[in-house]
């Protein structure tokens, strides 16, 4: 059929192109915003997001406690088997709903220094502003079994995770809940390093695990207060 090569070759070139820009490390910065916006909630719902702050390579540190913290919150939400990876914001989310609010679950598949731009990603996919978005974090100036709640600019320029959020959304008013691992057993910069970066022992796992349900239930509470 005449012409039917030319349109042949075009759609394999048009898919070829698609496909590389899609898997284009830099295509959210410099290929262009691929990433399509998601609609308001549904029913006049307020939306917020709630993030597990940590390294997504060693779930298991005392770092990454803030995303233990979703974990549990997925499954008090009855959506421990809904994640799914969302390349438009480098991360895990899961979507459930609580009273009147849409919550967002996200988990930045980014080390934490560089959360930031997960957080910054989902906030313009999702459209939430700074000050609906809950931060959970590790803080080792806490003891491990506590957690606080921290207002705004309180405890920031000593956790990277929260800098690089602050930095990419241009904005510190964004809600904290900083959970606390105890201080390191060495006031090195190697030894605080060593301890972020360690695990619960399993004495200290049944006292994170405490905390961690207390923190969430103080956190689903707020909301069916709000």
């Amino acid at each position: 059929m005449p012409g039917y090569g030319k349109q042949s070759d075009l759609s394999q070139s048009a898919g070829a192109l698609q496909r590389a820009v899609s898997s284009c490390p830099c295509f959210r910065h410099v290929c262009g915003p691929l990433h399509e916006i998601e609609p308001p909630p549904p029913d006049g719902l307020d939306r917020i997001m709630m993030v597990g702050m940590g390294n997504y390579q060693i779930q298991s540190s005392r770092c990454s406690v803030g995303m233990a913290a979703v974990n549990i919150l997925a499954k008090k939400l009855n959506v421990d088997n809904k994640w799914y990876f969302d390349r438009r914001c480098d991360g895990k989310v899961a979507v459930a709903i609580r009273g009147q609010h849409q919550i967002i679950l996200l988990k930045p598949q980014q080390l934490m220094n560089l959360n930031g731009n997960s957080v910054k990603l989902a906030a313009e996919v999702y459209q939430v502003t700074p000050g609906e978005i809950f931060l959970i974090h590790d803080q080792i100036y806490l003891p491990l079994g506590k957690y606080v709640v921290a207002g705004e600019g309180e405890n920031i320029r000593d956790h990277s995770g929260v800098m690089s959020c602050i930095n990419k959304m241009k904005s510190d008013i964004m809600q904290r809940i900083m959970i606390g691992i105890g201080p390191p057993p060495y006031a090195t910069k190697r030894g605080l390093l060593h301890h972020k970066l360690g695990r619960f022992s399993e004495v200290q796992q049944g006292n994170l695990l405490q905390v961690l349900d207390q923190c969430t239930n103080y956190l689903l509470e707020n909301l069916n207060n709000s």
